[in-house]
């Protein structure tokens, strides 16, 4: 049994909270956050809002750390350093520096840390992985998350909204188009030449939307990876190769099906995903690592990580100044 104490009360939350009380393996013991009438809401045991005190308890194995992006990696190290092991919401950290600092002082402390990233776990993504070779070369990827955030509009209107701050480092690229950057770079590894555009919009001249251009000169293969927060659009990934295409369904978080097209033939369909909640099947592969401390499966997930954030920071660096 893993017993997990919770950092943050944001949207995400309850859906962790959903998913940790579906798969067997988890107990939430307890939750902190500012607002203690709001934590209190989701009927954890034990609710502070000091986080020193909670990390002082003896009865937690993880800390979930749920917060804004810009304050991940303080709450993060603050927990190891509590000696409690750490599963941290994507994106991981601001830096590829901080990332690898945490990722070290785990490793010296004997304790895993694991980014809350759910696409790359989901059978439909394996599923993918198998069925990529019967398309031959792929040519191009189209990765694709576009959805109108429903906060959106009070952003417009004046609220604050964390996602949609640059002192929280929100936006769409690390907020949203992350998890078409895992699947990408899960399959084809670190690209030769990034380019990245946004729209910036509104008062804080955050990220809205944007496109990130991923280039494989060796492969022969750019993948285009587009999320927007401002607007709906296409949602899934498309892969061309020189003798058939594969389409996954849905947002790339959720990836609900995968159909394999080849010339001359019927579409061949898998839904091969076994929980209807997405965050199901990471929980399942980090309680697993955790109970066999299997170190050769965590290295592989912080390879991945640290992949990730290299591209992020490339991404960014790479975007023209706005004239």
């Amino acid at each position: 049994m893993l017993r997990i104490a919770i950092v943050g009360s944001g949207m995400i939350v309850p859906q962790m909270i959903d998913a940790m009380q579906t798969v067997t393996g988890y107990e939430i013991v307890a939750i902190c956050a500012r607002n203690r009438e709001k934590a209190s809401r989701f009927g954890i045991p034990h609710v502070y809002t000091d986080y020193a005190e909670m990390l002082a308890r003896t009865d937690i194995d993880f800390v979930y750390v749920a917060l804004p992006n810009s304050l991940h990696f303080e709450a993060a190290k603050q927990a190891l350093l509590a000696g409690k092991n750490v599963l941290l919401e994507k994106p991981f950290t601001s830096t590829v520096e901080q990332a690898a600092e945490l990722f070290a002082l785990a490793a010296e402390r004997d304790l895993f840390i694991f980014e809350a990233i759910s696409n790359i776990h989901l059978p439909n993504f394996h599923k993918l992985r198998e069925l990529l070779p019967q398309i031959g070369p792929v040519r191009l990827v189209h990765a694709d998350y576009d959805e109108h955030f429903g906060r959106y509009d009070e952003y417009l209107a004046g609220a604050d909204i964390p996602v949609f701050t640059q002192e929280y480092e929100g936006g769409a690229l690390r907020d949203i188009n992350i998890y078409c950057l895992h699947i990408v770079l899960a399959l084809y590894g670190r690209p030769d030449a990034v380019f990245y555009a946004s729209n910036a919009l509104g008062r804080n001249a955050v990220g809205t939307s944007g496109v990130a251009t991923l280039r494989y000169d060796s492969a022969g293969l750019v993948a285009v990876c587009t999320a927007s927060m401002d607007s709906d659009g296409y949602r899934g990934f498309l892969f061309q190769g020189e003798k058939g295409t594969i389409r996954i369904h849905h947002l790339p978080n959720f990836s609900t099906k995968v159909d394999l097209m080849l010339p001359g033939q019927e579409t061949q369909s898998f839904e091969l995903n076994r929980y209807e909640h997405r965050l199901c099947h990471q929980l399942e592969d980090y309680r697993d690592i955790f109970l066999a401390r299997d170190r050769k499966a965590a290295a592989a997930l912080e390879a991945q990580t640290m992949l990730v954030m290299d591209t992020i920071v490339r991404l960014e660096r790479s975007e023209p100044a706005r004239g």
